[in-house]
């Protein structure tokens, strides 16, 4: 039975998982790793993979773990604290993605959302993303391109959790918005590669290795 304490928790949830989400790994950390605003320069975005391009390995991983980190603590650790369940934990899940798109703290200019909603994944659905980053490392090792890789890998997770006779009509939902999400933030990305004009990791690519 749904009560007011229950909907005024998972009120409380979801604006503390927006408020985690929105905590931008790349804005945070650029400071200790001495660069600069990572949303002046290379794609203009403030995630991981710009990161790597534009302050080298050490930032961009560490922009990588702090992401995945926020989205597995907004939507595992926020619910379990508050007693809530799997629902709820999905929509922490969402909410974190959104914060990190779309961040408070940063003038709502963040990043793509991959990283966090990974980590998201690896906190409730794991079996689903197991799919997913055997899609993103085969076609990144095939092209080259990381954004194409990601988009692919994402439906990856969304066909492996709507065919899954065990994944209930939330877990549905929410890789369907996941996936819309994703596909929305990578627009850009899209248009350059119909266009030709996408950036390639050339050295991550198997044929280049020969």
């Amino acid at each position: 039975m749904i009560t007011v304490t229950t909907i005024g928790l998972v009120a409380i949830a979801l604006v503390l998982a927006y408020l985690i989400g929105s905590l931008s790994g790349s804005l945070l950390l650029a400071r200790a790793f001495g660069r600069a605003d990572p949303r002046r320069s290379g794609s203009g975005n403030a995630g991981a993979t710009n990161a790597l391009r534009t302050g080298g390995r050490g930032y961009g991983a560490a922009v990588l773990g702090f992401d995945l980190l926020k989205g597995a603590v907004a939507a595992l650790l926020v619910p379990a604290v508050l007693g809530l369940g799997f629902g709820a934990a999905l929509a922490c899940g969402a909410l974190a993605v959104i914060g990190h798109v779309y961040p408070v703290f940063f003038g709502f200019r963040g990043g793509k959302g991959a990283a966090t909603l990974i980590g998201v994944l690896i906190a409730l659905l794991p079996g689903a993303l197991l799919l997913g980053v055997a899609v993103w490392i085969a076609t990144l090792v095939a092209s080259g391109y990381v954004g194409l890789a990601t988009l692919l890998g994402m439906l990856g997770v969304a066909l492996a959790t709507l065919f899954a006779p065990a994944a209930g009509i939330a877990a549905k939902l929410f890789v369907i918005a996941m996936t819309a999400l994703i596909f929305y933030t990578h627009r850009d990305n899209i248009k350059r590669l119909r266009a030709g004009r996408e950036h390639r990791f050339e050295r991550v690519m198997l044929w280049r290795r020969r």
